[in-house]
């Protein structure tokens, strides 16, 4: 419909959106075209697929890509071949991606401070910015390499205790948030 009005428009004519719909609406009516547009059956099919090599049709979704990348789920080596063509940045966020787990799977330091050199230079300006943000913060995350431990259980213990008090502020006393404190706990703990 888009080339429609632009080929309207290129010729000189002045014409609105809704005067082309309407009118091509009436034109389907009269000429009894029935169906939905090819379109319409190409993204119902894709509906929760990451990507399908068929005979009518060939594609891989953002997701299916999304998915390859950052949960290494499979996809055919004609999509990879034409992904990492048609978007050549996607082939230096897949290898950080796989450096970075590479550094916590090996507990490996000095990888990352050649981690943190390679991609601070990079030209794409997402993981230049992810590279530098590790270099400030660089003790912490050297720690997080370096050591199984982790803080998450106490920072999701405060969190939720955060969101408690937030839905009960205003509501009522003292004595209800610890009664609601306490329930969570034991609702937890089972």
């Amino acid at each position: 419909m888009t080339e429609i009005i632009n080929g309207l428009r290129q010729k000189g004519l002045t014409v609105s959106d809704g005067t082309v719909f309407s009118y091509c609406r009436k034109l389907k009516s009269e000429l009894k075209v029935s169906g939905k547009p090819i379109k319409d059956k190409i993204t119902k099919s894709i509906n929760g697929k990451c990507g399908s090599t068929g005979s009518c049709n060939d594609y891989i979704t953002r997701n299916g890509i999304f998915r390859y990348m950052w949960l290494n789920v499979s996809i055919s080596q004609p999509h990879k071949e034409y992904i990492y063509d048609k978007y050549s940045e996607l082939n230096e966020i897949h290898n950080c991606v796989r450096e970075f787990r590479q550094i916590f799977s090996t507990h490996n330091v000095p990888m990352l401070y050649l981690f943190v050199a390679k991609y601070k230079e990079s030209g794409i300006k997402s993981l230049s910015s992810f590279a530098k943000g590790i270099e400030k913060d660089i003790e912490a995350v050297e720690n997080a390499v370096a050591y199984k431990y982790s803080n998450g259980f106490v920072e999701g213990t405060n969190s939720r205790l955060k969101m408690l008090k937030r839905t009960m502020y205003g509501r009522c006393s003292r004595k209800l948030l610890e009664a609601k404190l306490r329930l969570a706990r034991i609702t937890k703990n089972g």
